[in-house]
């Protein structure tokens, strides 16, 4: 269930910190991300079907549990189980920033039409490695789309992803949402 968390959560920093960097006029404060995954690995589909039942039916204290362990890694549990929130510091989004300060995580190709962004990303870790292109498209400073497709490769398989997220901003005032530690960019 975690590793599902996690990237999810990774992707969607990712994500969002591609807009900061292409758009410099983002609001800081607390994201709410609505995160929607799909995959072409029918087991993959049930196991994220099977964490987002889990985490519906979590009694509070294990609720609790998990949303500590996710603000320890930067990003809260929103009230629907596929919903994170995130928290971007003024001093984020006034430098360059990725999401993942070991460098594990890159992005090329970025080019910005408008409002629209187009991107390329690797991320790769002991695990798995993950390449893609996404699609960021700003509503304003206060709101988002983006809709990526990865390639997912571990030792033992290969699986296609589809991402779509829908991201809003909620407050200036992050509350017990910690900002994740970011490192420069790539």
């Amino acid at each position: 269930m975690n590793a599902h968390l996690r990237l999810s959560a990774a992707c969607a920093a990712l994500l969002l910190a591609t807009a900061a960097q292409a758009q410099s006029h983002i609001k800081p404060g607390l994201w709410e991300e609505k995160i929607t995954v799909k995959s072409d690995n029918p087991q993959v589909n049930a196991a994220m079907a099977q964490v987002q039942d889990k985490l519906a039916n979590m009694s509070p204290e294990q609720r609790a549990a998990v949303e500590k362990m996710m603000a320890g890694q930067g990003v809260g549990m929103g009230g629907a189980p596929n919903t994170l929130r995130v928290c971007i510091t003024k001093e984020q989004v006034e430098r360059d920033f990725t999401p993942d300060g070991s460098g594990r995580c890159q992005r090329t190709n970025v080019a910005r039409s408008g409002n629209v962004i187009k991107f390329d990303y690797t991320c790769t870790s002991a695990r798995s490695d993950v390449s893609g292109h996404g699609v960021f498209t700003m509503m304003g400073d206060s709101a988002f789309a983006v809709t990526s497709a990865s390639d997912v490769v571990t030792k033992t398989s290969a699986t296609h992803m589809q991402t779509d997220v829908a991201g809003k901003f909620l407050s200036s005032d992050c509350g017990d949402v910690k900002p994740a530690e970011m490192g420069p960019s790539r």
